[in-house]
């Protein structure tokens, strides 16, 4: 049963769908305006949401991108987060997550570092991962931390750029981080799965009503197109859909998701990747939730996904709070 404090704030988040699909622009054919629009919105609203007592920030300069450096009291200056922000590579920045961020800070004792990562449509694919991947080396190579410190989060989008980027790292042969949290991962853009349909769609605040008009305007089956070129759109690539990628030897991961989501397939096929590669991860499907229901930090449901990164983070990084 859904706490009181989710079933209030569905209302809003109702709200936020309909502004978000209103806005939506067809693949391809981007209006500044409208994602200018977007992006205000969007920045607007998430930052409104009340922040954890108590914490800190700092704006710094990592690999040339300003980076947010998001503190709890209880944040263990030697436990790293690396996160990025979801909004679908076009909306989101560090200022729009800063609540949320502050509340996992307080639950996981992490010390959280999120870059503003380069957005489409200026920036289209590979951008994202290259700013992932150059994250992650200045936190090392420009800030002194150790791969065994740092773990990588990310929720949409950014639990996409989370896999990508440590796909890449793979690739590179590079010591990789020691743990990964994915909030409703954008894992597969090809919009593969049996989530992807109409009922789901009704019950999907945030994602529902945009899917809705790219099947019926745009005949579209997935919205890749908004930040990769139509010609680079290969939906068999990892770097654009990491469930195609090879997990092997990769640190555990962890994956929550809503179970009231069109990107519920995506997390299922993700958890089946890590499986066949027979990766340590733990998922959990919250019931009745939407995507990304941890931006309403303080719902009792919100705390407990906290609580249980928080939990995996410490058992991985070997650190307690």
């Amino acid at each position: 049963m859904l706490s009181s404090e989710a079933v209030k704030a569905i209302k809003k988040y109702k709200t936020m769908g309909k502004i978000i699909s209103a806005l939506v622009v067809e693949p391809w054919k981007p209006s500044k305006w409208k994602i200018k629009v977007q992006r205000m919105n969007f920045n607007t609203i998430v930052a409104l949401n009340p922040k954890s007592p108590g914490h800190k920030k700092e704006k710094l300069n990592l690999a040339g991108m300003e980076t947010w450096k998001v503190t709890a009291p209880n944040s263990d200056p030697d436990k790293i987060l690396l996160y990025f922000h979801g909004g679908a590579y076009i909306v989101g920045s560090p200022k729009g997550y800063y609540p949320m961020l502050t509340h996992l800070a307080r639950e996981t004792g992490f010390t959280i570092y999120i870059p503003d990562y380069r957005l489409a449509p200026e920036h289209y694919f590979p951008a994202q991962l290259e700013d992932g991947v150059a994250a992650y080396d200045a936190l090392i190579n420009e800030l002194g931390y150790s791969p065994d410190q740092i773990a990588f989060g990310g929720d949409s989008a950014g639990g996409n750029l989370s896999l990508v980027t440590l796909l890449k790292l793979k690739e590179q042969g590079k010591q990789l981080p020691s743990a990964v949290i994915c909030l409703s991962p954008w894992a597969n853009p090809a919009g593969e799965g049996e989530s992807y349909n109409r009922e789901i769609a009704e019950k999907d605040l945030i994602l529902g009503p945009i899917f809705k008009r790219m099947w019926d305007e745009y005949g579209l089956e997935n919205f890749g197109g908004y930040y990769v070129k139509k010609e680079d759109l290969d939906l068999n690539n990892p770097y654009i859909c990491p469930v195609k990628g090879d997990f092997t030897d990769s640190p555990p991961i962890m994956v929550h998701t809503g179970g009231d989501e069109i990107l519920l397939s995506d997390s299922e096929l993700l958890i089946s990747a890590l499986e066949r590669d027979s990766v340590d991860y733990e998922y959990k499907i919250w019931d009745g939730l939407w995507h990304v229901f941890q931006l309403e930090a303080k719902m009792p449901e919100s705390v407990e996904s906290f609580k249980q990164f928080g939990t995996f983070l410490n058992k991985h990084i070997g650190i307690k709070v």
